[in-house]
């Protein structure tokens, strides 16, 4: 998916949002671990904020994974079916993603909804639960309009042309 650039710069903030968590739990780990080694003293609520650093970095990352169409594939049969084939596998792939996206979401929904309206906090800190339902819609809505997005642009463009399986026949 080389080519596509409107794409790729869609992915981007979601990409850099994904680093930019990574970036902060791998600092904030440290930090926590230097000061109770180092100095001796104790970090409360690393537990909280890490796990909801974690949620917000996967769920925040997610749909830039979507519009780069970089997920984790198993290229079993590509090799021995036309083009064509590997086209219309392609669209039934994301066709798929998109109901099992949609299905996802559903069910997430009245979760977050029921956690907006509840008390429940965390253990050590008492943040509110829905900080951690945020980036989980947030990513997940954002997963859907990526995958239509990817839907309709491969639609109107073309699926891309992969190099190791669409060269040109030599003459």
């Amino acid at each position: 998916m080389k080519g596509d650039t409107i794409l790729r710069r869609a992915a981007w903030p979601f990409g850099l949002a994904g680093a930019a968590f990574l970036t902060f739990m791998m600092l904030y780990t440290t930090g926590t671990v230097l000061m109770r080694q180092g100095l001796g003293i104790p970090v409360l609520g690393v537990v909280d904020v890490m796990e909801l650093a974690l949620v917000a970095m996967i769920f925040l990352a997610l749909p830039g994974t979507f519009l780069r169409d970089e997920h984790v594939a198993i290229d079993v049969i590509d090799q021995f079916v036309p083009r064509k084939v590997r086209v219309a596998l392609r669209f039934f792939g994301l066709f798929l993603t998109l109901i099992l996206l949609v299905i996802v979401l559903r069910q997430v929904v009245p979760a977050a909804l029921y956690s907006f309206e509840s008390f429940e906090v965390t253990m050590t800190l008492g943040i509110h639960r829905s900080w951690h339902w945020s980036p989980i819609l947030f990513g997940m809505a954002c997963s859907v309009a990526a995958t239509v997005w990817v839907i309709l642009y491969y639609w109107r463009y073309g699926v891309p042309r992969d190099p190791n399986l669409d060269r040109d026949p030599v003459e």
